[in-house]
């Protein structure tokens, strides 16, 4: 396998002052300078992830690179004190998502030999990071052995939150977009406001396609795919954010959830939560 990058951290600045002469002001203590979010590169196969086993705390962005022959993505949870990633891999993964979860996403999904980033908040404690993207059987990768353990360390590090430019609110069962989007780059933040689980999945689609006709090549992936998927957030709980940055160029793009529901198990897309946009 091929190794993982290391996480790059700028150095932080410090004001080195020697020797003041008696009288003179005394020097004041040196203060970090805010750095931009590092980024950690993942690999992801059939059926697992390399990537660092221990992480500092802070704003990081996930740079998931897919080697596999299938779709994945990256979902990173919070595991509860004490809780282990093999008591986590217990769980049901077939339907809802238990409230006492909490996802705070990831890069959701990569294509084969294709990439997907997001920029999420890790606090310090123990992570799960998986998969759950439905192999060609039906079974969650998850369920395949793709999960592994992530340790996030304690940092002062002062990291700079994103500037965003657009709002993404995920909300039952709808995606709310302010201000427009057009064409050119930016950076969104996707915030879920709940009250359920919801995820953003990102794609242009062709000329004269829409986005029920990618919704329904989703379900077996047969033929040539009506658009092409550009990434977005992985599932995250409510009051949880994430951030993105695209290129966009004028065309029609889509956005899907495929979490299921809390209440019918239904996928929420059959709820209405997908959306047309046209990028000019």
């Amino acid at each position: 396998m091929n190794s993982i990058p290391l996480v790059r951290w700028p150095a932080l600045a410090v004001v080195a002052l020697a020797g003041c002469a008696k009288g003179e002001k005394a020097p004041e203590t040196a203060q970090p300078v805010a750095v931009t979010p590092p980024t950690v590169h993942v690999t992801a196969t059939d059926y697992s992830f390399q990537a660092p086993d221990s992480l500092p705390a802070g704003l990081t962005s996930f740079h998931l690179m897919n080697s596999g022959k299938e779709l994945h993505h990256l979902v990173l949870v919070r595991l509860a004190e004490g809780q282990s990633v093999a008591d986590f891999q217990k769980s049901d993964f077939s339907g809802p998502i238990p409230s006492t979860v909490v996802l705070i996403g990831g890069p959701n999904p990569a294509t084969p030999e294709g990439t997907a980033e997001a920029t999420v908040n890790l606090k310090p404690g123990k992570y799960a990071m998986f998969c759950v993207v439905p192999a060609m059987d039906g079974k969650p990768h998850i369920m395949k052995g793709m999960i592994r353990e992530l340790t996030v360390t304690s940092s002062e590090t002062v990291v700079t939150e994103p500037v965003a430019d657009v709002t993404i609110k995920l909300t039952d069962y709808s995606f709310e977009i302010s201000p427009a989007l057009t064409a050119g780059r930016h950076t969104i933040r996707v915030e879920d406001t709940g009250p359920q689980v919801h995820e953003l999945v990102w794609f242009k689609l062709e000329p004269g396609k829409t986005v029920e006709q990618m919704m329904r090549w989703t379900e077996k992936m047969e033929g040539p795919p009506p658009g092409t998927m550009l990434g977005g957030v992985s599932p995250i709980s409510m009051g949880e954010v994430n951030y993105l940055t695209l290129d966009l160029t004028p065309g029609e793009y889509g956005l899907i959830c495929f979490v299921a529901d809390a209440k019918d198990k239904k996928p929420h897309f059959m709820h209405g939560m997908m959306k047309q946009i046209t990028v000019i």
